[in-house]
């Protein structure tokens, strides 16, 4: 059973256009609407792998009726903590070239109170759950901090938490030793204070994650793939290639093969595997955060993992 934290949830819009030019008008050929904000992805591709979860996270006003209704609609069970501000709208691009942009509201105010409610909640609900997955963004009134609390809170509870933030946060969560955190290049890159563009980069990368106290490391590499340090040993993860019809929610999507596999007690090896299945099912789809059980049981059996020295 997994539980998944969305902090900063959001409507997202994707507008499907011919070939986007800033300063023109454009009449998208297609719009697509759905409850969105990483955690929610993490929800939506866990129950769709026939997964038992339950979403929390802060939801508030029209927005956030229209994500809470559009998640328990699925039959995915909510337990979002009601807010006084509005639910933030996001908005991305896609056009027929392959290239994407994408605008982000920044998300309403959280008070003391709506935060303290959050976590007598979450903290009543724990121990049902086995493996915690928290994701995305921090709106406005929440820091480093409410990341740091849950992960405490988890490992308190003997319960394996998978942290999937940007680099703005991932010093402060790092040092709260998760189970598993998932970093790019980049976010590692910015953290190290270094560039992270060789294999034997990643490798040190992976290290000095592990040597920090992260059990299970993983640096996603895009069309690259993956690479994780497991058992003193580097594994190379790569995906199929696919033609992409729409790539947003697919690092999503892949935290949720993960935590799904490791629900089901799956080795790190093989719900990882799961997680490169999943995030490249969801390529497949226009529908943000979104794949399909046939595709991921295809993709499995496709999915390559390499031992490396």
């Amino acid at each position: 059973m997994i539980l998944t934290i969305t902090p900063n949830p959001t409507i997202d819009r994707v507008y499907f256009v011919d070939e986007f030019k800033m300063g023109e008008i454009h009449r998208p050929e297609k719009v697509v609407c759905s409850a969105g904000g990483k955690g929610l992805n993490v929800a939506r591709v866990s129950h769709i792998l026939n997964e038992e979860v339950l979403a929390m996270g802060f939801a508030g006003g029209f927005n956030g009726e229209y994500i809470k209704a559009e998640i328990e609609k699925l039959g995915i069970r909510t337990a979002f903590t009601p807010i006084s501000g509005e639910t933030r709208i996001c908005v991305n691009i896609s056009d027929s070239q392959g290239k994407s942009g994408e605008i982000l509201e920044k998300g309403p105010q959280i008070t003391q109170t709506e935060k303290e409610v959050f976590f007598s909640e979450f903290s009543k609900r724990l121990s049902e759950y086995d493996v915690i997955c928290i994701s995305g963004s921090l709106p406005q009134g929440l820091d480093e901090s409410f990341y740091a609390k849950v992960i405490r809170l988890c490992k308190e509870a003997g319960k394996r938490v998978i942290a999937d933030a940007s680099e703005r946060v991932l010093g402060k969560i790092i040092d709260e030793k998760p189970f598993m955190i998932k970093p790019n290049r980049y976010e590692l890159s910015v953290l190290m204070g270094k560039e992270i563009s060789s294999q034997d980069d990643v490798k040190e990368a992976l290290i000095f994650m592990k040597n920090r106290g992260i059990e299970i490391p993983l640096i996603t590499l895009g069309k690259d793939g993956a690479m994780a340090y497991i058992g003193e040993k580097f594994h190379k993860f790569s995906s199929p290639c696919v033609m992409v019809k729409n790539a947003v929610g697919s690092g999503d999507s892949s935290v949720a093969g993960i935590a799904v596999g490791l629900s089901r007690g799956m080795d790190a090896i093989d719900a990882i595997h799961l997680g490169m299945a999943s995030g490249t099912a969801n390529t497949q789809f226009e529908e943000t955060g979104f794949v399909s059980r046939e595709l991921v049981e295809k993709y499995y059996r496709e999915v390559t993992v390499e031992t490396l020295i």
